[in-house]
């Protein structure tokens, strides 16, 4: 049943053939090969992401109002509307994830179609590009077409969730959202100020990659023994992706220690004003967990800004092999 359903899905036709532009943008390649799907992603995706804030107040009113209060029906009453919200938001998350993949694979397709022809056009030239051309057409654009699927609905849910979370925390306790700010803004400056390096590298990826299948071919086609010329650079590869790798887990490592500490400073200072009668124990549970919701979704939209970043860049070198103009 199931592969015959799959079988029925077909992708759907971009406003135009030629996605790929010269001084192509990425935002306009995200708009011509998805068009109005990104609307409907979008809305999906707010929908995912309202009801994510959901479970955080009843979480506190778990705590505050049927557990403290003894009340048993509440306390099931509560759990029951809990568990449909989980199951709901479970159902439209499925759905939001698998339309993401195919309009991602859709924008691919037409990309590719684009890219095939070009690719036919010089076949008659020579043959030392080959190998670019398997890449651009295999795992260049296989990762800027990914991006489209995925690029304004991330953005929109996990937006919507930052906002929505941050401003129930500033409405149930202006000082604990404060002092959660303090250690979830030098997370943003500090993705920001490292994400030039990275782009660097990802573009010199890009090139010594093309390179090595250029290489190859080459050495293919004139079935002599290697030159050493490929050792070379599949050593460069490695030297820039362990440097990719370093920067990228770096990052990574200090986001998730400010993070960690975090959670710490807010359970202290929820703590504190709790003994101090200024708070109670379900608002701190909600605090703990509303802080864990807005870093998820703050190191999500982070991880947007790397990806949108690297396909800027990989889109950019896709539009000069299409104009011909090859890299060093």
């Amino acid at each position: 049943m199931f592969a015959a359903l799959l079988r029925r899905i077909r992708p759907f036709k971009a406003s135009s053939t030629e996605v790929v532009r010269s001084n192509e943008t990425l935002p306009g390649f995200v708009w011509r090969a998805s068009g109005v799907h990104q609307f409907y992603v979008g809305s999906l995706a707010i929908a995912v992401a309202l009801l994510n804030f959901a479970p955080i107040d009843l979480q506190r009113r778990i705590v505050d109002d049927a557990i403290s209060n003894r009340d048993v029906k509440a306390l099931f009453l509560l759990g029951a509307f809990y568990l449909a919200i989980v199951v709901i938001q479970g159902v439209l998350k499925y759905a939001l994830l698998f339309y993401q993949a195919w309009v991602g694979e859709s924008a691919v397709k037409t990309a590719r179609d684009q890219l095939v022809i070009v690719a036919s056009g010089r076949a008659s030239q020579d043959g030392a590009t080959s190998g670019q051309t398997v890449n651009v057409i295999g795992r260049e654009i296989d990762n800027v077409g990914g991006f489209v699927g995925t690029s304004i609905s991330e953005f929109v849910v996990n937006l919507t969730l930052l906002i929505v979370v941050a401003g129930y925390m500033l409405y149930i306790q202006p000082v604990i959202a404060l002092v959660s700010a303090v250690f979830l803004v030098p997370q943003v400056l500090l993705a920001r100020y490292m994400q030039a390096d990275l782009n660097t590298l990802v573009q010199r990826q890009v090139g010594l990659v093309r390179r090595l299948g250029d290489e190859t071919v080459t050495q293919a086609a004139s079935k002599f023994k290697t030159t050493g010329k490929e050792f070379r650079t599949i050593r460069a590869i490695f030297r820039n992706r362990i440097g990719f790798y370093f920067f990228k887990y770096g990052l990574k490592t200090q986001l998730s220690v400010a993070n960690a500490v975090g959670t710490l400073v807010v359970l202290i200072v929820g703590g504190y004003l709790v003994i101090q009668g200024q708070a109670t124990i379900g608002v701190v549970v909600a605090f703990v967990s509303g802080f864990e919701r807005i870093s998820g979704p703050l190191h999500d939209l982070l991880n947007f800004y790397r990806e949108y970043e690297q396909a800027k860049v990989q889109l950019k070198m896709i539009v000069k092999w299409v104009e011909g103009k090859q890299e060093a």
